[in-house]
Parts: C-alpha cells; sequence; structure tokens
C-alpha cells in the first residue's frame, strides 16, 4: 500500500495536510513535507523508524480530522 493510499483511506487528503496541519510549528512543516514526499511511496518500502512516524502522523491527522 502507499502513503497517499493510507491517508486517503481514512479521508486525508494533501489538502488537509496543507491546510490543517503545516503551519502550526516546525514539527508539523517536516511531517507535511515528509508525508507529501513519501506520498506515492510504498509504506513497505520504508525502514521502521520512517513507518513509526508515519503512523504517529496519520494518528494526528485523524484525531484533527475529527474534532473539525
Amino acid at each position: 500500500m502507499r502513503v497517499g493510499e493510507l491517508f486517503e483511506k481514512e479521508r486525508i487528503d494533501k489538502d488537509f495536510l496543507y491546510e490543517k496541519m503545516q503551519g502550526r510549528s516546525d514539527y508539523w512543516d517536516g511531517a507535511v513535507d515528509f508525508i507529501v514526499e513519501k506520498w506515492s511511496s510504498e509504506i513497505e518500502s520504508m525502514s521502521n523508524k520512517q513507518a513509526a512516524w508515519l503512523t504517529s502522523i496519520l494518528d494526528d491527522c485523524v484525531e484533527k480530522r475529527i474534532e473539525g
């Protein structure tokens, strides 16, 4: 599965990342850049550390989406 597919499965697209997450902090600017850069990458090809960060970012984005 690709990174973009995983995020879109949770109803999170690049526009959401740019509008809701980017600009919140230096951490989030880096996180959004990382996700956008990896958007077309296969998750299985990522290192364990990258995959763990991906999961953490996704969890936080889902929480933000639920909050509104």
